[in-house]
């Protein structure tokens, strides 16, 4: 297999050597040399460097009005600085970052761009990235590649549904691009019966090496091949699941039917691919030149271990707006012993959450339910929602309005809505004071009460 995949690079080589040209994707290279080692070094080389880099963040924070408060009001020196210190910082929620936002940013970053996350508690935010975070989220991606056995050059099969990426690669340099780097994109919002047998017809003809997707797209893309008997020959070397939780049941129906092993990634918009399997799929290696990964007792805020806790993330390289000791949401495990894979950095276990459902339209359209926290992005109008489907004719949206709700926002959101379900499709608003979380203490932003099984046929 990997001389297959080597003589394929190898065949496409000049594409790979066309991108490096930009000074971006230099950067990118000299930049994997020392992080992709430093997944293989002693903890202790580790810790220093994250340290190094913990102050140089810290030093760049206090150009931010909030980050500047609270370092001076906790009297920390930012030289000083160490890892046993990092306790002393208060949590970042989401909620912090909706009410600070502008106070957070930090001015002087270069090349900052808005992003945004509609997060697994329905809660839609936006935050700021810049040109150093763009850098290493690319590294760490190619780490978590290569722990699935892909590389630069590789054919690739993305099924994937962000709108923002959608629009870049149907852009006339996306398209471009997407050909240099050997790629090929299929929208995962869009997954009926008729659709998904064209991207099966597609993915026979392009053959990719690797698929990446969402675990409930490529589910039920396996689903739907198995219910009419057809064993696909692609991919040719990996499945990488990626954006919510691969369950157990979920990987062995997709491992049953495609010729290849499923690699599960853990990552956000927030804080990038920042774990994934390795070929033990004995958990989730984290990208620790970038990432530091605490676990706590949701309940008393303190730390845990060698059990399942609330993660807790600083992102190392986003300049433009410091993210200490994230509190994104999600629950895992961290096991530090060694892998026998050889590489030191520590993995995550499991992670608990991010459960997206899928929706069946009544044209036999299937939607990813993350088509709703996009369709959510970037509306200071709507604080927090959940989308509820009854049966494929029923649906409702529960919505916390937030500043400018009303009026013209209201019937634009609710257009936006019926074009997709349906203008005959039921559909009711619903405005409340708060979403109920679940007894998990998680918000769901979507519930489909439409069974997958009956989306493909199965039941």
């Amino acid at each position: 297999m990997k001389t297959r995949l080597a003589d394929r690079v190898a065949q496409s080589g000049w594409k790979a050597a066309a991108l490096q040209l930009s000074p971006y994707r230099r950067r990118i290279g000299r930049a994997y040399e020392q992080e992709s080692r430093l997944m293989w070094a002693p903890p202790g080389e580790v810790a220093r460097e994250q340290e190094k880099r913990l102050r140089e963040l810290l030093r760049i924070a206090v150009s931010a009005p909030y980050w500047k408060a609270v370092i001076e009001q906790l009297g920390i020196e930012p030289d000083r600085f160490t890892l046993s210190d990092l306790p002393r910082l208060p949590f970042l929620t989401k909620d912090l970052l909706r009410e600070h936002e502008s106070e957070m940013r930090v001015p002087t970053a270069r090349g900052s761009y808005a992003n945004y996350s509609g997060g697994s508690t329905g809660v839609p935010i936006r935050f700021y990235q810049d040109f150093d975070y763009k850098v290493h989220m690319s590294v760490s991606t190619r780490l978590c590649n290569e722990m699935a056995g892909t590389f630069p050059g590789v054919r690739m099969a993305k099924l994937w549904g962000a709108p923002q990426d959608k629009r870049q690669i149907e852009s006339a340099w996306g398209r471009a691009k997407l050909w240099l780097l050997n790629h090929r994109y299929l929208d995962s919002f869009d997954m009926g019966p008729e659709r998904m047998r064209q991207y099966h017809i597609e993915l026979e003809e392009f053959q990719p090496d690797v698929i990446q997707a969402y675990a409930s797209s490529i589910h039920l893309l396996a689903l739907h091949l198995r219910r009419h008997g057809i064993r696909p020959t692609y991919p040719r070397a990996a499945i990488i699941s990626a954006a919510e939780r691969l369950t157990s049941r979920m990987r062995e129906e997709i491992e049953a039917v495609f010729p290849v092993r499923v690699f599960n990634r853990y990552g956000s918009r927030e804080v990038s691919a920042m774990a994934a399997e390795c070929d033990r799929h004995a958990g989730l290696h984290v990208t620790w030149a970038g990432h530091i990964v605490e676990t706590i007792d949701p309940a008393t805020l303190e730390p845990v271990r060698g059990r399942p806790g609330e993660l807790v993330i600083t992102v190392l390289h986003n300049h433009a707006m410091p993210f200490l000791r994230y509190r994104i949401g999600d629950v895992g495990q961290i096991e530090d012993s060694p892998c026998a894979c050889g590489r030191t950095s520590p993995r995550l276990l499991d992670v608990l959450g991010r459960t997206s459902d899928n929706f069946l339209m009544p044209d036999g359209r299937i939607v990813h339910g993350e088509y709703f926290t996009h369709l959510f992005y970037g509306r200071p109008e709507v604080r927090q929602f959940q989308f509820i489907q009854n049966s494929v004719e029923d649906y409702e949206l529960h919505l916390v309005p937030g500043d400018g709700y009303g009026g013209e926002s209201g019937a634009g959101l609710e257009e936006e809505i019926r074009s997709l379900i349906g203008h005959s499709a039921r559909l009711r608003i619903v405005i409340r004071e708060e979403i109920p979380k679940t007894a998990s203490g998680k918000y769901r932003f979507t519930i489909s009460r439409v069974k997958v099984r009956e989306m493909v046929g199965t039941e």
